[in-house]
């Protein structure tokens, strides 16, 4: 198995379920409200990579941060201040599906390795062909189309764009951000009143709450993102509290970066994320063991921001990317093990496991080194 195709493992039953409805995500942005229909049986590959991004929350706080007017609308890859998050692995291409890259279809963005897409995607505007896949050469996998909200991409299109952050051209102004992307089950929400509808979904979450139900309480917090609502602190800290409970960490984290970069500081709710977001970096994580030989690093302790001087929070910013570099080596010797059919299917499997748990490592060290810096920064 080529580890550039590879899949987590969480996601392969996904892959095989044979689905007969197609599955539906709402789209939340600064701009409106979309929902893309996703292209299960096409592109399988590529709809289970998106949902994993979904279902960890990895897209809220993201932006479009690439607008070609009559051409593309592209984003999912950085955040409010355009700096990159971390992507899960990389999957193979499914451009030769026989979907074309027309207007109001969603297609996966790539480097020019035709199996280097991971987290990023772009809408098209127009009817591109020059992007569609062809027998002598690999195109742009599309997985989605725009059912409803394409006005929402179009309006982002208008916006003047000009060079920010590490990108030349394109960002728009001002920056349009995607506040959360949610599976969307239609017949659920029809189920509930016609008026109301927030605070019936408010009541049903609290009512899970209650009863120590993280799972059903997160799975009603979807509902109730789908609608795209109005922001509301306490369903995002309840948010958070419930993914820490069902030991889904890196949601919980997503969830509180995008409430503490929307919230006024002189909120309460700002200084209860800030609590939360901390309480959720110092849990102790699950031991790593080695898998196939593959020894995994063991992750730095940071620095209190509030408290560290300049020299210790340099000190830190060199262990952390020590860290990532020996992740990066761990990765590479999991793939390894993966790819070589010769070892059982146990080893290879939590050899995938691993990879997963190594990759999750990776993003949290990353995003809690970044809040630390902004916390140092934020003394003056």
């Amino acid at each position: 198995m080529n580890h550039r195709s590879w899949v987590p493992l969480a996601l392969a039953t996904a892959l095989g379920s044979g689905a007969v409805h197609a599955t539906e995500v709402a789209v939340c942005t600064d701009q409106g409200r979309a929902v893309l229909e996703l292209a299960d049986e096409a592109a399988p590959q590529h709809v289970a990579n998106f949902l994993s991004y979904v279902d960890m929350g990895y897209y809220s706080g993201t932006v479009f941060h690439r607008v070609v007017p009559g051409f593309v609308v592209q984003g999912g890859g950085v955040d409010r201040q355009l700096r990159a998050r971390s992507p899960l692995p990389a999957v193979a291409n499914e451009s030769r599906n026989g979907l074309e890259n027309t207007r109001g279809t969603v297609a996966a963005a790539r480097t020019d390795d035709p199996d280097s897409a991971r987290a990023q995607f772009f809408v098209n505007l127009e009817d591109n062909a020059s992007l569609d896949g062809s027998d002598r050469e690999p195109g742009f996998t599309v997985f989605a189309r725009v059912t409803e909200g394409i006005e929402v991409f179009d309006a982002i299109s208008r916006l003047p764009t000009g060079s920010a952050g590490p990108f030349r051209a394109d960002v728009p102004t001002p920056l349009v951000a995607i506040k959360s992307i949610v599976r969307l089950d239609a017949a659920a929400l029809a189920a509930l009143p016609a008026e109301g509808r927030e605070a019936a979904l408010q009541a049903a979450i609290e009512a899970a709450v209650a009863s120590g139900d993280p799972a059903e309480a997160l799975r009603l917090v979807g509902h109730y993102r789908a609608l795209c609502a109005p922001d509301d602190a306490g369903i995002a800290l309840t948010e958070a509290r419930m993914a820490l409970a069902a030991d889904d960490r890196r949601r919980a984290l997503f969830a509180l970066e995008e409430l503490l970069a929307t919230t006024d500081a002189s909120l309460p709710a700002y200084e209860a994320a800030t609590a939360l977001y901390n309480e959720a970096l110092s849990e102790p994580a699950t031991t790593p063991q080695a898998v196939g030989g593959c020894a995994p690093p063991a992750a730095p302790e940071l620095p209190d921001a509030a408290a560290a001087t300049e020299d210790e929070m340099i000190a830190s910013q060199r262990q952390v990317r020590e860290f990532v570099m020996a992740g990066e080596a761990h990765l590479a010797c999991l793939a390894e093990v993966i790819d070589d059919e010769e070892r059982g299917a146990e080893e290879r499997n939590a050899a995938v496991g691993e990879h997963n748990r190594m990759v999750a490592a990776m993003e949290e060290i990353a995003a809690a080194f970044n809040e630390r810096i902004r916390i140092f920064r934020a003394r003056g």
